[in-house]
C-alpha cells in the first residue's frame, strides 16, 4: 500500500505543500483579525459555504470544474519545462471553435455533436498554443512573454466577435444564441449546472497521469523538463517534446472553455472566464502531479464558493480569496522557506531542552 501511495506522487502536496498551506491560512487569519473580524468565524463562514450544504458541494464542484483543466494546462507546460501564461487565450480561443461548431452545426446526433464541439476546443486550444512555442524555438521570443500578450489579444478578438459578427440580435448583452440542444452538456443533478464535465476532468487527469509516469513519451517530457542538456545528450529531440508538450496544455486549456460553453452556459458569453487560467496557475503550483491537481483544484473551488458566502453577513470583501489564493502561492513557490522555518524551530526547542 506504501508502494501505491509513493507512485500516486501525492508526497509533495502530503508534505511540503500541505505546511505551506496551512502557513497561509495562518497569514490569512493575521489579515482577517486586522480587518476587525474573527478569523474562526471568516473561515467558518467559508467552509460552510463551500460544503456546509447540497448547494454549496455543488457550487464548490462547479466552481472547480475549470481550474481543474486550467491547472492540468499549466501542469503540464511545467512537466515539460514550459511555464503557460496563455493558459486564458487558449481557454478563450477553445471555447470559440466549440461555440461555433456548437451553434452552426444542426441535425447531428447528440454524441457526435457533443465530440466535434470538444475536438474543436482542444484544437482551438492548441493553435493559440503553438505561436508561442514556435517563436521560442525558431526566433528564441520567449514563451512567457509571448503567450501573456496573445491573451489579449484572444480576449479582445472574442470582445468584438460577440460585439458584432456572431453577436444574439435579440439580446441586449455580448454574447451568442444559445447553443444547439445536441451540443449541450448532460447535468449530473436537476437545477445545477454541475454537467459531466468535472468527470470529464478526472478521467484527464488520471490520463496525464499515466501519460507522464507510465509511458515513453512522459519520461521524455519529464527529463527535457527535468534538463535539457541531459535529454538532448541521450538522444531526445528536445525541440519537439517542447512543442508537444505546449500543444497538450494548450489541449488542455481550450477544453475549459468547452466545458464551459457545452455545460455552465450552454452559450458564449463576453467575460465568461474570471481568470480561470491565471488561477490554474495556483492550482498546478499546490498540485505537483494531475491525481493532487484534481484535489488542489477542489480546495480553490472551494474557496471561491465559499467566498461567496462572505458577501452575507460580513464586511469582508469577496478579495480575501484572490489574497488567500496569492499566499498560498507565494508559500509554496518559496520552497526553501518551510525547511528553514522548520530547522529554526527545532533548534529552538532543542535550545530550551539544553
Amino acid at each position: 500500500m506504501k508502494k501505491l501511495y509513493n507512485r500516486m506522487n501525492f508526497g509533495k502536496l502530503n508534505i511540503s505543500s500541505l505546511y505551506s498551506l496551512l502557513l497561509a491560512f495562518i497569514c490569512g487569519g493575521m489579515i482577517i483579525y486586522i480587518s476587525g473580524n474573527s478569523p474562526f468565524e471568516i473561515y467558518g463562514i467559508l467552509l460552510n459555504g463551500a460544503i456546509g450544504s447540497k448547494s454549496g458541494i455543488l457550487q464548490t464542484i462547479l466552481q472547480s470544474t475549470p481550474l481543474l483543466f486550467c491547472g492540468l494546462s499549466v501542469l503540464l507546460g511545467l512537466k515539460g519545462g514550459i511555464l503557460n501564461l496563455g493558459v486564458e487565450g487558449q481557454l478563450y480561443i477553445g471555447a470559440l471553435f466549440s461555440s461555433l461548431v456548437a451553434i452552426y452545426l444542426k441535425g447531428l446526433p447528440a454524441p457526435l455533436h457533443v465530440l466535434l464541439c470538444v475536438v474543436a476546443g482542444m484544437l482551438g486550444g492548441m493553435l493559440w498554443a503553438f505561436l508561442p512555442i514556435w517563436l521560442k524555438i525558431k526566433r528564441g521570443a520567449h514563451e512567457v512573454v509571448t503567450a501573456l500578450m496573445m491573451n489579449y489579444i484572444a480576449v479582445l478578438f472574442l470582445d468584438f466577435l460577440l460585439n458584432y459578427p456572431i453577436r444574439d440580435p435579440d439580446s441586449s448583452v455580448a454574447q451568442t444564441v444559445l447553443i444547439e440542444t445536441t451540443a449541450q452538456l448532460p447535468r449530473l443533478f436537476p437545477r445545477s449546472k454541475v454537467t459531466i464535465a468535472i468527470l470529464f476532468g478526472i478521467l484527464l487527469g488520471c490520463g496525464i497521469y499515466f501519460l507522464l509516469y507510465r509511458s515513453r513519451l512522459g519520461y521524455k517530457i519529464i527529463l527535457v523538463g527535468s534538463n535539457v542538456k541531459a535529454a538532448a545528450a541521450s538522444g531526445i529531440h528536445v525541440n519537439r517534446i517542447l512543442i508537444l508538450s505546449m500543444l497538450l496544455s494548450g489541449l488542455c486549456a481550450g477544453l475549459a472553455g468547452t466545458m464551459e460553453v457545452l455545460g455552465s452556459y450552454h452559450r458564449l458569453i463576453q467575460g465568461f472566464s474570471s481568470g480561470y487560467g491565471f488561477e490554474g496557475i495556483a492550482v498546478a503550483v499546490l498540485g505537483s502531479s494531475p491525481i493532487s491537481v484534481i484535489f488542489s483544484a477542489l480546495l480553490f473551488g472551494g474557496l471561491k464558493a465559499g467566498g461567496i458566502a462572505l458577501n452575507f453577513g460580513t464586511n469582508l470583501s469577496v478579495k480575501f480569496i484572490s489574497v488567500l489564493q496569492g499566499l498560498i502561492i507565494l508559500f509554496i513557490a518559496a520552497p526553501k522557506l518551510i525547511p528553514n522555518l522548520k530547522k529554526r524551530f527545532q533548534s529552538t526547542i532543542q535550545r530550551k531542552e539544553g
